[in-house]
């Protein structure tokens, strides 16, 4: 497992990038994941699923809105990748434990955020009510374990190769 134990000397605008950059690589990832997993579950089409996060805010009324209420669940998506980034990376900043096990940290954080999206956010937007199967609940919290932790602990321990390297 790799760690490591310097101190963040992150500045203010490589953070910015590496939120931007992973932020980008999680939406990315985890876009594609839900595009295939509910096509061959629920044979839902790329815009269906796309519709479906911007029924968090519209409703059943993003059903009917075509490409456009599709749009707007990309930018959704996009702004949660990025805040999910966001609040990893920055924490890893300000907590040593992050840095030091960033895998683990990675995976588990992975793991809580669909914990919390599937938990808090879902029930209290205003998307329709998905049947929850076992299917569902597995496949979420391996993806995000995949798509979401992993593309941090990557980040994070190329960060730290570089801080060694040039520290």
């Amino acid at each position: 497992m790799a760690t490591y134990t310097s101190t963040s000397t992150r500045s203010p605008i490589a953070l910015m990038r590496a939120i931007l950059v992973t932020g980008l690589i999680i939406g990315v990832l985890g876009g594609l994941d839900y595009m295939i997993f509910f096509n061959l579950t629920l044979h839902f089409s790329p815009e269906a699923v796309l519709q479906y996060i911007a029924s968090g805010l519209l409703g059943r009324a993003s059903f009917t809105g075509g490409w456009n209420t599709a749009l707007l669940g990309l930018l959704i998506h996009f702004v949660i990748s990025f805040v999910v980034a966001g609040v990893f990376l920055y924490a890893a900043t300000i907590i040593p434990l992050v840095r030091r096990f960033a895998f683990v940290s990675a995976l588990v954080y992975g793991v809580a955020v669909n914990m919390f999206m599937s938990s808090l956010v879902l029930p209290l937007s205003a998307a329709p009510k998905m049947h929850v199967t076992a299917l569902l609940v597995v496949h979420g919290l391996i993806a995000d374990a995949i798509f979401v932790g992993l593309p941090l602990a990557i980040v994070l321990w190329r960060e730290s190769r570089a801080q060694q390297t040039n520290g």
